[in-house]
């Protein structure tokens, strides 16, 4: 999946690819080797480069991330209707990006959380630094929804990020077991029509 700004030098360039690996085949199961074919460096430039391949692929995540937010931004700046509203299209624009037969099915950080749980320190703590910057995302959202009368009141917005991703995360484990986009779509209809909209007195 390739989304935002283009490489724009080597170690942009060697991040994409890394990005492209990982959602393909997995942290364990992209070798060393095969980023250096696809990247088309010598070992000794990589290591220069990243240090070693657990570094390699934190710096992934976070580069991956900042593409996907930007991307994320721009695209819902474009949309007209509430703030809920464009939430919605987005996040069924988010589910046709997901290739059932060409690519793992899920993004990088939901693969690579599910793989990587008993990884090292470094590790896990980069992908909770990726989730809790989606989750403060994610609440400033709901913030605005509340403000605009469109989501509950009755329960903090932080409550309902997390309510929000966790249920999502839910829903990509049942679409790679089912290998189909229908659980996450069930999963924004029953978001957006049942629990988060306010509640009827």
């Amino acid at each position: 999946m390739t989304r935002g700004r283009p490489p724009t030098h080597s170690r942009e360039a060697l991040l994409e690819i890394g990005n492209s690996l990982f959602q393909l085949h997995g942290y364990h199961g992209t070798s060393l080797s095969m980023i250096l074919e696809a990247c088309g460096v010598s070992r000794g430039s990589f290591y220069n480069f990243f240090g070693g391949k657990e570094a390699y692929a934190i710096e992934v995540i976070e580069h991956y991330q900042v593409l996907e937010m930007d991307c994320w931004q721009e695209e819902f700046s474009r949309l007209e209707g509430s703030h809920a509203a464009k939430m919605q299209i987005m996040m069924r624009r988010l589910i046709e990006e997901f290739s059932i037969s060409n690519e793992r099915i899920g993004g990088l950080l939901a693969n690579l959380s599910g793989e990587m749980a008993l990884a090292s320190d470094n590790f896990r703590a980069a992908i909770r630094n990726a989730i809790s910057r989606v989750l403060h995302a994610i609440t400033d959202d709901i913030r605005i929804c509340q403000e605009e009368g469109t989501v509950r009141t009755d329960l903090p917005a932080n409550e309902l990020a997390q309510l929000i991703w966790d249920y999502w995360q839910g829903a990509v484990l049942r679409m790679k077991t089912e290998n189909s986009r229908a659980p996450l779509y069930q999963a924004v209809d029953m978001l957006w029509q049942n629990l988060l909209p306010p509640q009827q007195l």
